[in-house]
């Protein structure tokens, strides 16, 4: 079926304003760049000349007729000015391969500075990193003796830990059984709390931090141990009065929760990380696979903008596989604009509904497990045909477009391409849509994936409310009525129409 004119060139007005998509903060659209209502009936015996690349604003000074194209400005002489957008992608193309790490924000380096000073009036690095080190060995000692941790943690993944690379440890059900241990070994008190391993009480008495938990310590990329996270005893509640179920270190000189991503095994130039919700998430991911891919976590948080930084310093861009549910898919999205601000283009492992991968690897879908990841494809796509499904034809394309700015430049054309067949538009148009914001990414991906973040409770309204509609149509009967704003049925996170030819 041929695209509709009238459609179209409704398009054409809105994508030739798109060279620019970010506005200031502080500023309104102007009035102008907004078509009237009849601009299909103005328009319809008009037919463009050339490619739609840029159009002037209401004090342009080159007054260009409507009907043509009007070159984008020189940037530092690094392209013509009457570039076409396919001409000009290349030239965009050569600027994104060399863009650099993003620069510290103002709050980032505050933060660092803060980090350093901090340091000023605390006992030295070594003498952390070794209270650390003494705990972890006393806490894998208790282990080996502990009923219930041990056969926890084997049953949890299907193997015995012990002794293992991944060093899991057991916190005894007492106040002071660290406290005594560390101080038999000269370790004073206040490096006790300065570790965060310890904590002055209400009464004054220090005591343990960590008690009757299976623990994993926190490790650097140099295996030197920063901190713990702690899983409480399965049989205790939250009304026992015994913590939350599971339990970091205090915040440190040495140990920040968001600067800090938990590693579940080595991470050597050879593995692919993976980006899991959970500690045990990740050591799941390790043992399915046999250490080719090692999981990796946040720690009670949503992935920071340090911890990617962590992770733009490995070879080989990370694998997304969070849980297959609305919170893992919100999750992802928010995981794909923080990476791609830092120049990554992570995959994205389609996991079976209802099952997360510590689920899988404790109900005997490891291979499962693995070959979801193995055949993880890039999360762009998964993200532009969520678009394409859930959202109106104008919208999509508009949202699809920033998307797959935001991916690497072999993926431009091919996804273009694919965003044009579904939406039943002219691909030269996405492409000169396109070419503005792939601009934009260029000139500032981080201000760019701010925008795209500033949508995350859109994107999960519409996911729910996608949701919704698909259970419905699978059981009629016992539907609820929805009486948010209606989406079309969801495109599953990783079910994608059409790979766009393009291997990751």
């Amino acid at each position: 079926m041929p695209p509709r004119s009238g459609g179209n060139l409704t398009w054409v007005w809105r994508l030739s304003l798109l060279t620019d998509p970010i506005l200031p903060h502080d500023s309104e659209p102007d009035p102008s760049s907004i078509p009237p209502d009849d601009i299909d009936e103005l328009l319809r015996d008009w037919t463009p000349t050339g490619p739609v690349t840029d159009a002037p604003g209401p004090d342009d000074p080159r007054d260009a007729p409507l009907n043509e194209p009007v070159p984008p400005a020189d940037r530092e002489g690094t392209e013509p000015a009457d570039t076409d957008p396919d001409t000009a992608l290349l030239f965009e193309a050569v600027t994104r391969r060399a863009l650099p790490a993003p620069e510290l924000t103002d709050a980032e380096a505050r933060h660092q500075m803060d980090r350093r000073d901090a340091w000023h009036n605390a006992p030295p690095r070594e003498r952390l990193v070794l209270v650390n080190h003494l705990t972890s060995k006393f806490y894998e000692r208790c282990f080996t003796t502990d009923a219930w941790a041990r056969s926890y943690v084997s049953d949890r993944f299907g193997h015995d830990l012990a002794g293992s690379p991944f060093r899991p440890g057991y916190a005894p059900d007492s106040w002071t059984a660290l406290v005594n241990h560390l101080r038999r070994h000269g370790v004073a008190d206040s490096e006790m709390t300065a570790a965060g391993v310890a904590l002055t009480a209400s009464t004054g008495r220090l005591i343990d931090r960590f008690r009757d938990r299976v623990v994993f310590p926190i490790t650097d990329p140099d295996g030197a141990v920063l901190g713990f996270i702690g899983r409480r005893n399965p049989a205790r509640t939250d009304t026992d009065n015994r913590g939350p179920k599971y339990l970091n270190t205090a915040e440190t000189v040495l140990f920040r929760k968001g600067d800090q991503l938990f590693i579940g095994g080595h991470l050597d130039p050879a593995t692919t990380p993976v980006i899991s919700e959970g500690p045990f998430d990740a050591i799941a991911i390790t043992l399915a696979s046999d250490g080719s891919h090692v999981g990796v976590a946040p720690l009670g948080t949503s992935l920071t903008t340090a911890q990617v930084a962590q992770l733009r310093e490995h070879p080989i861009a990370p694998v997304v596989a969070t849980d297959p549910d609305l919170a893992g898919r919100i999750a992802a999205e928010r995981d794909y604009w923080l990476l791609a601000a830092a120049g990554l283009s992570p995959g994205y492992a389609d996991l079976p509904a209802g099952l997360d991968p510590a689920d899988m690897l404790t109900g005997g879908r490891a291979d499962q497990l693995t070959a979801a990841i193995a055949a993880a494809t890039p999360l762009g796509y998964t993200l532009i045909d969520e678009r394409l499904t859930n959202l109106p034809r104008e919208g999509a394309a508009l949202d699809a477009m920033w998307v797959l700015a935001a991916q690497p430049p072999e993926h431009w054309i091919s996804g273009a391409e694919h965003i044009a067949e579904r939406l039943d538009l002219p691909s030269s148009l996405i492409r000169a849509g396109l070419l503005g914001m792939v601009r934009a990414w260029n000139t500032d991906p981080r201000r760019a994936a701010n925008q795209a973040l500033s949508q995350l409770n859109q994107v999960k309204q519409r996911l729910a409310n996608a949701a919704t509609l698909a259970a419905a149509e699978a059981d009629p009967e016992h539907a609820r009525p929805n009486t948010t704003a209606a989406a079309p049925p969801l495109t599953p996170l990783g079910g994608h129409p059409r790979r766009h030819g393009v291997d990751r």
